[in-house]
């Protein structure tokens, strides 16, 4: 055997991985790159039907497991179905999340009008469903001293999100969490990290897709501060795969943001040069 032959650092042959919500959206074309690139893909979700239309649409090894990741007794049953089947579970994607809550002007809101029940519904959808998971995945991962736990987090993490007041707290929970498992696992083999999402246009299971609606024909377009172009699922699944691969290795404890610059938004928006004074500049 060649002891110098270049290992590809982004592939995934050999691992195990679990991807929570991965039915359609993120959640599937993480699923589709991690089967591309070598990896053993189990998704979950809780629609039976979809979930095993899109394992097969997909292909090769990936399978679909139901679980509803709020229930602690089917997080467990799920663990136990992949490790029977794989003999471990090395990679676990946290990306279920309540897009059908949070469509739902009644659910979230300011926090002054959020009831308590609604408050409770999407913590465990945001930040419980990433709790179990991780819970019963690392006993597995700690056997083998080796795992990668990858968080979806959102930009409202980090920025105001107004009447989103649940899911911003939920986000920033999780990145908090992030940070906790990566420093108390880490030198037991373990890595976790979170990617902070921006925009993406996600199709929400009836084909239509959310999109801004910025007047890009505007005079004026240029220099308001307008969202950038929204990013596709791809976009989260190439930055999902970097920190589940060993091109990685030395990444832990850390939010990526992938959001098309949103994050980093002008506060001086009527400062911004116009388009054709750059194209001087660059001339």
């Amino acid at each position: 055997m060649n002891k110098n032959r270049v290992v590809d650092p982004f592939r995934l042959d050999g691992e195990v991985a679990v991807i929570t919500g991965g039915s359609r959206g993120i959640g599937r074309a993480i699923a589709e790159l991690y089967a591309a690139r070598g990896a053993e893909v189990v998704i979950c979700g809780r629609n039976e039907t979809v979930g095993e239309r899109t394992a097969a649409e997909i292909g090769g090894s990936v399978r679909f497991i139901r679980a509803d990741v709020t229930c602690e007794d089917e997080v467990q049953a799920l663990v136990r179905s992949v490790v029977a089947e794989f003999g471990s579970l090395t990679v676990l994607v946290n990306n279920a999340g309540p897009t059908d809550l949070l469509h739902s002007r009644d659910v979230d809101g300011p926090i002054g009008h959020i009831s308590l029940e609604n408050w409770r519904r999407v913590l465990e959808r945001t930040l419980t469903s990433a709790f179990l998971p991780s819970r019963y995945a690392l006993p597995v991962m700690l056997d083998q001293r080796h795992g990668a736990i990858v968080n979806i987090s959102s930009l409202a993490a980090a920025q105001a999100m107004p009447g989103f007041d649940t899911y911003s707290a939920s986000k920033g929970g999780l990145e908090a969490l992030t940070r906790s498992i990566a420093s108390g696992y880490g030198h037991l083999g373990i890595r976790c990290n979170a990617i902070r999402v921006g925009s993406i246009a996600v199709d929400h299971g009836d084909g239509s897709k959310r999109r801004y609606a910025a007047e890009d024909d505007a005079p004026d377009a240029w220099r308001r501060a307008v969202p950038p172009p929204e990013g596709q699922p791809a976009d989260i699944a190439h930055a999902a795969l970097f920190l589940a691969a060993p091109a990685s290795a030395y990444v832990t404890g850390t939010v990526l943001p992938v959001d098309g610059g949103l994050g980093a938004r002008s506060l001086m928006p009527w400062q911004t040069p116009r388009p054709e004074m750059l194209e001087r500049m660059d001339g």
